[in-house]
């Protein structure tokens, strides 16, 4: 049996229509069809340097990502992931960052914002949607994160899985554009610098 409507009110066609929109665009998706990848923007701040990975297996830069573990947070999977592929232990980077992500607690009268900018956080940057080319019939999603690490130092060897073909390398912010292969990424990249120094933090000497 079918609900009774509740009382109405003059903008019920309004927001009858407005429901309707949604419905018509809303698009379910089940968990095997969506790759959930997560990844860092990590920067050397100092020497405003930004680092990638060299993909031997499709010959193109590209930032470093890779999918989230099973229960395993998206700012983890974005940490390990960038490990895993390069070699180098990130250090996520707190950032004001605008989100649609709410605070943990609202001043008075701040009420309920539709973005919620100067918090200094470690939220993701944005996030890139495309196609699976790996998965047929699936939407990928890549979330990155903005992180810091020292380019002068040493990585780590043997942390790529098996199959992996990356070589780790740390190119200048002002090169992203002509170097890496898709521009999402370079958006990205423009993303995490803009952050930064809206948050106040100094990019190279």
């Amino acid at each position: 049996m079918a609900l009774e409507d509740p009382d109405t009110n003059p903008n019920d066609k309004v927001i009858g229509s407005w429901l309707n929109t949604i419905d018509a665009k809303m698009l379910f998706l089940p968990a095997h069809n969506i790759t959930m990848s997560c990844g860092t923007v990590t920067l050397d701040l100092a020497r405003a340097k930004v680092l990638i990975v060299w993909n031997k297996r499709y010959q193109i830069y590209q930032l470093p990502k890779g999918r989230r573990n099973i229960e395993e947070t998206m700012l983890s999977a974005a940490v390990r992931e960038t490990y895993e592929e390069t070699g180098y232990r990130v250090k996520p980077l707190q950032l004001n960052i605008a989100t649609r992500a709410t605070p943990a607690v609202r001043e008075p009268g701040q009420g309920n914002p539709l973005v919620t900018d100067g918090f200094v956080s470690t939220e993701y940057l944005g996030g890139c949607l495309h196609e699976d080319p790996d998965a047929a019939g699936s939407t990928k999603t890549t979330f990155f994160y903005a992180a810091t690490a020292d380019s002068t130092a040493v990585p780590e060897t043997d942390t790529q899985e098996e199959w992996e073909k990356l070589v780790p390398s740390w190119i200048d912010i002002s090169d992203a554009a002509t170097t890496l292969r898709f521009k999402g990424e370079v958006a990205a990249v423009m993303k995490a610098v803009e952050d930064a120094r809206k948050t106040g933090l100094t990019i190279g000497v």
